[in-house]
């Protein structure tokens, strides 16, 4: 189901008001002067429209307009390339899917928090979404111990409703990764069907409906 169009991601940084950072990767901002923010920002979207395994490092090379040699200077391998592009992007998702978990308000206002987090980065850098949920099976266990693991925290969250009697007794885990595969299912259905616009508009909806899947 993936689209066959690839659509660069936009230079400039897109300010997301979940907290005072910037959506844009890190690995974006690194050697600002070189052609390796290009060359990340169109692997990005060839691996998302293509997948990993149907791009070549010269299909990222003609893409980008640079030799091949030239990608080699940033990065050893193909591997290294998508592994350290999945790492800034699911590093980004879930420091900021702890820091609404373990800030302050409700549980209800926390999963609020996280369906918005979810919904505007699908919104607003579509290609690096769909890069990093298509791939978390294949890189997750080689994430850095200092990265967490977005499922912890959703158990953490899940955890925090339970001993507050705001959520359904039961498996923290299962209850987990319904919350967190029911606004991942949303957000790359409606990247598929090409209603990006969709998304934050029904924020409230998406939102008020987790809420009331998980709730005592």
């Amino acid at each position: 189901m993936r689209s066959s169009a690839v659509s660069l991601l936009p230079l400039t940084e897109k300010v997301l008001f979940v907290s005072d950072r910037s959506l844009a990767m890190d690995i974006l901002r690194q050697k600002p002067n070189t052609k390796r923010p290009t060359i990340v920002q169109v692997a990005t979207s060839l691996f998302a429209a293509r997948g990993i395994d149907g791009v070549s490092m010269r299909d990222i090379a003609n893409a980008a307009g640079v030799r091949e040699a030239a990608i080699y200077r940033h990065f050893a391998s193909k591997e290294e390339l998508t592994r350290e592009i999945f790492l800034s992007w699911y590093g980004w998702y879930s420091r900021q899917l702890r820091e609404l978990v373990r800030g302050p308000g409700d549980t209800k206002e926390k999963v609020h928090g996280v369906a918005r987090l979810e919904l505007a980065a699908a919104e607003e850098h579509t290609e690096a979404f769909t890069y990093f949920c298509e791939n978390e099976a294949r890189f997750l266990r080689s994430l850095p111990a200092e990265v967490p693991r977005a499922r912890d925290v959703f158990i953490e969250l899940i955890t925090q409703g339970q001993k507050r009697r705001e959520i359904k007794a039961g498996d923290a885990g299962l209850l987990a990764d319904m919350l967190s595969g029911a606004l991942c299912a949303v957000a790359l259905s409606s990247i598929w069907r090409r209603r990006r616009g969709d998304l934050t508009n029904q924020l409230d909806l998406v939102a008020e409906t987790c809420w009331a899947m998980i709730t005592a």
